[in-house]
């Protein structure tokens, strides 16, 4: 009796993908894992912060946190199962302290149009800076990190468009090629300059030179209406 030997086909070997993870599409915001009106918490996501900004995801650990506020590392585990969750906890947390330290200024009186983005420049700390150059530095390789980038640029977007149609108007929001591009400039300006004050210092007149852009949008309204 013969037997037949089958053999398995050999699977085509591909190429490694180097290109950087695509973003999941969603709207949903980024669920948080913990308490954050919990005090231990949120003094762990504030010095969590400080000490990525500092020193950067990898080179920090959790025993460095748990040190800053006089806690063990145990006590920081307690909360965070590790501290990949805990990365994506602190950028959350961070990120909406930003836009409530944004609305707050808006609730104090400030129209939404141009004030918006002086209070979104205003409301930027050191800290929140160094924490986003990290982010989009290893978002290159944690999906989950990109996504959660990503739902929250979308609040932070909501606040630019609602200034930029209320200080431009249609025609000036159509003399910048329409309200997606104009949000887009103007959130590359923000950020750009905030890593350039970030980096050089005052040197820069990083504050000057926002306030200098501001207005060349205000001169954008002049313009249309002409």
């Amino acid at each position: 009796m013969m037997t037949t030997n089958i053999v398995s086909p050999v699977p085509e070997t591909t190429a490694p993908n180097t290109a950087a993870p695509a973003v999941p599409e969603t709207t949903e915001a980024a669920p948080r894992s913990v308490d954050w009106h919990n005090p231990r918490v949120a003094a762990i996501l504030t010095a969590a912060a400080k000490c990525f900004s500092r020193r950067g995801f990898s080179a920090t650990t959790l025993a460095e946190i748990g040190k800053e506020l006089g806690l063990r590392k145990s006590i920081v585990h307690y909360y965070f199962a590790s501290k990949a969750a805990l990365i994506h906890e602190v950028q959350s947390f961070t990120y909406n302290q930003y836009l409530e330290r944004v609305r707050s200024a808006l609730d104090n009186g400030q129209s939404r149009t141009l004030q918006t983005m002086r209070a979104m420049w205003a409301a930027r700390t050191t800290s929140d800076v160094g924490l986003n150059i990290e982010v989009w530095s290893a978002s290159q390789n944690d999906t989950e990190l990109r996504r959660r980038a990503s739902v929250l640029n979308q609040e932070k977007r909501k606040l630019v468009a609602e200034a930029v149609v209320g200080a431009l108007g249609e025609k000036g929001v159509a003399h910048l090629g329409g309200l997606e591009p104009a949000c887009t400039l103007i959130l590359a300006v923000l950020n750009g300059l905030s890593v350039a004050d970030y980096i050089e210092g005052p040197e820069v007149q990083a504050d000057a030179a926002y306030e200098s852009f501001l207005r060349l949008l205000g001169g954008v309204v002049t313009a249309a209406e002409a």
